[in-house]
């Protein structure tokens, strides 16, 4: 009887392990048009799913249920189930919806369009749009602050991040960043908005609190996306035309170190259960594993074309082998 409830014991400790232990990757491949879903315990690709055309932007919620992917040339969201892993739902939405986001609740799916200047908002549940706010001209990427209360988007075009109200959906008031924002990072902690600025190849640092830029940090050329170690001692940013990334140490605010990557470098995400970045190289089909201690690439994983992963594309495994 001991032997028999031993060996139960390792069969469900085997069956869990396999089954739920391991987290999942899902990265936007806008030249061939699907998600590649990357188990983070092997580092190989379990799936590719069909979505819309030319995706690009990408949102997990906590619990894995659903995931969102932005499709700007089809004009729609595609709304993937995160058990079958399955694209279950295409949603027509505007003119060129890009960057997209979950407020820390997930109550709210927000999608900033491209061409129509403006962030939708969806209810994440029902899938029904339920506001849409304007803002700045060619909106892109999109943070969420801890407390559901704000959330903040670059304005391409304008060179300015948006800060807006998510209990009245207000635009509160208009930042001026660099030359060309893209993307926009909060620190772990909120007391930082850090933005990524395109055209002047540096990086805006606000004060959350008053919203006074308070420095600018020079990086590679063309920054796209920025992530932050868990602790938010560390900011990691992308520089596409340079095809590295920039490290900088958030406590002093500089640029302490740049890494060859891969071509065209892109979306970057930290995961928390290994301490590694992962970084989406574009123009090498690939996903790069970095030891976010010791800088050392990990691993290479072959994706789809075109790669992009603009957002958070980490979330939990509830597929059941």
């Amino acid at each position: 009887m001991k032997n028999f409830l031993i060996n139960l014991w390792i069969f469900f400790f085997i069956f869990l392990k396999v089954s739920f232990s391991n987290d999942l990757a899902f990265i936007t491949n806008q030249l061939s048009n699907s998600v590649s879903v990357i188990d983070l315990e092997t580092y190989k690709v379990i799936k590719e799913i069909s979505v819309g055309s030319r995706p690009a932007g990408v949102a997990v919620t906590k619990h894995g249920k659903r995931i969102f992917v932005s499709n700007p040339e089809s004009k729609e969201i595609s709304v993937i189930d995160g058990y079958k892993l399955e694209n279950i739902k295409n949603i027509s939405l505007g003119k060129g919806p890009l960057g997209i986001a979950l407020t820390k609740d997930d109550k709210f799916l927000l999608v900033a369009d491209w061409y129509d200047h403006k962030v939708r908002v969806i209810d994440s549940s029902t899938l029904k749009l339920i506001k849409e706010i304007s803002v700045g001209k060619s909106p892109a990427g999109i943070d969420t602050d801890l407390k559901n209360s704000k959330f903040y988007v670059a304005n391409r075009d304008d060179h300015t991040v948006s800060v807006v109200n998510i209990k009245n959906f207000q635009v509160e008031k208009v930042l001026k960043a660099g030359k060309r924002p893209f993307a926009v990072a909060l620190s772990p902690d909120n007391n930082f908005l850090y933005v990524a600025n395109v055209k002047s190849s540096d990086v805006s640092v606000f004060d959350t609190k008053n919203y006074k830029k308070i420095t600018t940090i020079k990086v590679g050329k063309s920054p796209y996306a920025i992530t932050f170690l868990q602790d938010g001692s560390k900011a990691f940013v992308t520089n596409q035309h340079e095809n590295t990334i920039s490290i900088i140490d958030t406590l002093n605010k500089k640029n302490i170190k740049t890494l060859k990557i891969g071509e065209y470098p892109e979306g970057i995400n930290f995961y928390i259960k290994t301490k590694e970045v992962l970084i989406v190289n574009w123009f090498d089909s690939e996903v790069v594993v970095l030891n976010s201690m010791n800088l050392n690439i990990k691993k290479r994983i072959e994706v789809g074309e075109g790669p992009r992963g603009f957002g958070n594309f980490i979330g939990p495994n509830l597929t059941k082998n």
